[in-house]
């Protein structure tokens, strides 16, 4: 590599990790949560921090403790995880159109460290995006996941039990911060948490279906209902953007 191409790619990376610093404070203080409730939901300090080091996936590994420590088996835990992360396949789709990578090792870090808020950054960013400028983008974005997770899990070693039991109302505060700005677009996302959210307790307490397969049906039942539901209305949608290009 020349020298001029490792002073660019030097300069790229340092300009995604800066993009990444409101990213890298926000999840920094969610994982302190999500590594009080790992403790207390029977996890170990080392398994906790591994578990944000190998799943960078947010609100998944949320559900993914609360499942545990409810007794789910590991097929409900992994089965309900993957189909939260579904999306990350589409964002990964997009983001590969846009960095037009290569190299395979590039493709399977890169894809690794997709979330939300990575995605939307490289995706808002004018010009080309390069893959230096992902590295520091989502480098700094996972330290700030598994800090943050390693000061949950030390803080957690000498708080109180009660305590660490009322950090579970983060849960319910994350899950609210995702799905608030979605219903404030439309009806659609509230018809759909709200149709999930019955049909998930009526599987629970009325045909006691446990909590990790309870999940699973809601997610496929209530998706397929809203895809047949709305599939028209997105395809007016979609027709209206091409006819006003």
């Amino acid at each position: 590599m020349k020298t001029e191409d490792r002073e660019n790619s030097l300069n790229d990376f340092i300009a995604g990790a800066r993009s990444a610093i409101p990213i890298f404070i926000g999840y920094f203080t969610t994982s302190v949560a999500f590594g009080i409730l790992a403790l207390s939901s029977g996890l170990t300090p080392f398994e906790a921090v591994l578990f944000s080091m190998t799943n960078l996936t947010g609100a998944a590994q949320f559900m993914a403790i609360n499942l545990i420590s409810s007794g789910a088996v590991i097929g409900e835990i992994v089965v309900s995880v993957f189909l939260m992360n579904l999306r990350y396949f589409i964002m990964s789709a997009s983001l590969a159109r846009k960095l037009g990578l290569k190299n395979n090792i590039d493709k399977a870090v890169i894809s690794f460290g997709v979330t939300d808020e990575v995605f939307s950054v490289a995706s808002l960013k004018s010009g080309a995006v390069s893959d230096s400028f992902m590295y520091g983008l989502q480098l700094t974005a996972w330290t700030g996941w598994a800090a943050g997770t390693l000061a949950g899990v030390t803080m957690g070693s000498f708080l109180p039990r009660t305590l660490q039991d009322a950090m579970s109302g983060a849960l319910f505060a994350l899950f609210a911060a995702l799905l608030v700005p979605e219903i404030k677009k439309g009806y659609r996302a509230l018809f759909l948490s709200v149709s999930a959210g019955m049909l998930n307790t009526m599987l629970y307490y009325i045909w006691h279906i446990s909590a990790g397969w309870s999940i699973v049906i809601s997610m496929l039942a209530v998706t397929a209902a809203g895809a047949a539901l709305f599939r028209n209305e997105e395809g007016s949608v979609e027709q209206g953007v091409e006819e006003a290009g």
